[in-house]
């Protein structure tokens, strides 16, 4: 009860934070259409997976922006189409091409949805799992293009959580509940993806925490300013992790 108690506080504090961050990307369109061509047109080449032209369709959801809200489900589906990661010295380069393709193409789905924004809000526990999926396994490092192909690969996925870190705030409020999810989890690796998330806009949530008088509230605002070490003070951290100390009953 008292986990659900502290998710909920969380989860109130990142709405406030998202209704500062949200914007709209684009503006209404009187017509659902783009060059052209209508919605349910776009939506039938991203079902289809259309090489030839599923880029324009995501260009065209960007243009539509909020219009395109009937979209959502099918690039939800594309995002959480099963994924193969990338074998680092096992798979071939053409295996490594198609699945690179894979990626790209959740990547042009991400940038639509946040282009849709807040309809799009029931996609953000999808773009959550994407983001911290393995994209790339180490089978073997064997030679120097291995170790360049790794490292590549390596600032690629780094790539695909910061799109997806920037596309969430997009969601709006709705999104507040999987914010809250990663802030409060016990795996570092969510919590600093909600952090990435929420930007500055993660402060006053650790500050509203670090004010508790409930001692793990404080523990939790403190493992999220120190998620974000890289621009708090580490005289600071260090303080705080002196001061606060709970009792283990």
């Amino acid at each position: 009860m008292k986990s659900n108690t502290l998710l909920t506080k969380v989860a109130g504090a990142a709405v406030v934070a998202l209704v500062v961050a949200t914007t709209t990307l684009a503006s209404p369109v009187d017509e659902h259409q783009y060059l052209g061509r209508n919605l349910n047109y776009r939506m039938s080449v991203i079902r289809d997976r259309n090489q030839d032209m599923i880029s324009l369709a995501f260009e065209a959801i960007r243009w539509l922006g909020p219009e395109a809200r009937a979209a959502v489900p099918d690039l939800t589906a594309l995002i959480e189409a099963p994924f193969t990661p990338i074998r680092i010295g096992k798979d071939s380069q053409k295996v490594i091409a198609s699945k690179l393709y894979e990626i790209e193409v959740r990547a042009g789905a991400i940038d639509a949805l946040a282009s849709i924004g807040e309809s799009a809000s029931p996609a953000a526990l999808s773009l959550v799992r994407w983001a911290l999926m393995p994209h790339v396994v180490v089978e073997n490092i064997r030679n120097m293009d291995d170790q360049e192909l790794f490292i590549e690969l390596a600032i690629m996925d780094t790539e695909q959580r910061m799109r997806v870190a920037g596309a969430i705030p997009e969601f709006g409020r709705d999104a507040s509940p999987v914010i809250a999810g990663l802030l409060s989890s016990p795996d570092a690796e969510k919590r600093k993806l909600g952090v990435a998330i929420l930007s500055e806009h993660a402060l006053p949530i650790a500050s509203k925490l670090l004010s508790s008088p409930k001692c793990d509230e404080r523990q939790l605002g403190f493992i999220i300013l120190r998620d974000m070490d890289l621009v708090v003070a580490k005289v600071y951290l260090d303080w705080l992790q002196k001061t606060i100390v709970c009792d283990a009953n």
